[in-house]
């Protein structure tokens, strides 16, 4: 990738690492599937009325943005409301890349590389020190338990947003699926859903306190999810992931842990045990065996 690419690889990695704080001061006033419903509402809301609706049946659609939309990150949210530190979980939502490999090797038979194992079996032994220190806790070990299950919702969803693209390739007239009228319309698909159970299962008017209880740091953390992290982030970098190979853009996500745990300890005043942050230093490592080497590999193959 030229350079300037590069730098917008790593920009929005750390605008994601970033938005854990965002997500962590929003949670202190809207629960978590207001919060969600907001983001994707925002997100959504005008984009749709510019951009066309991607050339892809409803149900992929709707599958991704439930998938991200409440399988990822309200799962994320609660998991915060748990007291799960938001800067781990910035590392530990990064196993999203070993679900993604998994769901493809099953999905699209695609074939897994000895060094994406061993750095699968690594960062998992890392997972279990951190685990092991999160169950000592009840509601923490749940809290872990939910940071893996949103890490593998965030695969489902690469997975959904990669058979449609497979789809487009395949048709006899093949059209391209725009990152942003991607995101835009799975944004909007996912609102209702969302909508309905924050009726349900949360407090009366919890959809409606961005407009009581709303204050100027509160909407400038719904922008920067809406956005910085959601169209800029995601919208971006599937344009990355459309113009070069995967090997050369995904280990720039190694960075977002980094700069998730550096700004939650600025901001919140999150420190690691010894044993956590060895933990960290496991995963973190097993992570980039499996991102890094193959994707050196594959650069050294490359004419």
């Amino acid at each position: 990738m030229p350079l300037r690419h590069n730098l917008l690889a790593l920009a929005i990695a750390t605008i994601w690492g970033l938005t854990f704080v965002s997500i962590k001061i929003s949670l202190q006033t809207i629960p978590p599937f207001a919060l969600s419903g907001w983001r994707f509402f925002l997100a959504a809301i005008p984009l749709v009325f510019f951009v066309g609706r991607p050339q892809a049946a409803w149900k992929w659609l709707i599958a991704y943005g439930l998938f991200i939309s409440i399988g990822q990150f309200v799962v994320l949210f609660i998991a915060l409301n748990l007291g799960f530190p938001a800067g781990l979980m910035s590392l530990v939502v990064q196993t999203q890349v070993f679900f993604t490999i998994g769901l493809a090797v099953a999905f699209f038979k695609e074939r897994v590389q000895a060094w994406q194992l061993v750095g699968a079996v690594i960062a998992a032994c890392g997972l279990a020190v951190i685990g092991a220190t999160k169950i000592q806790d009840g509601s923490l070990g749940v809290a872990f338990l939910l940071v893996l299950l949103a890490a593998l919702f965030w695969g489902a969803g690469n997975t959904v947003a990669k058979h449609v693209a497979r789809q487009a390739a395949g048709r006899a007239s093949p059209q391209k699926i725009d990152p942003m009228n991607f995101i835009a319309w799975t944004s909007l698909a996912s609102v209702p859903a969302l909508i309905a159970i924050s009726l349900v299962a949360e407090p009366a008017g919890a959809l409606l306190l961005p407009l009581t209880q709303g204050s100027f740091s509160l909407w400038f953390h719904l922008c920067v999810l809406a956005y910085a992290a959601q169209v800029f982030g995601y919208g971006l970098w599937s344009n990355l992931l459309t113009r070069y190979p995967a090997s050369a853009v995904s280990p720039f996500a190694l960075w977002v842990p980094v700069a998730g745990m550096s700004a939650t300890a600025v901001v919140f005043g999150e420190s690691l045990s010894r044993w956590q942050f060895a933990g960290a230093l496991v995963v973190l490592f097993g992570l980039a065996m499996a991102v890094l080497i193959p994707a050196l590999a594959a650069r050294r193959a490359s004419p």
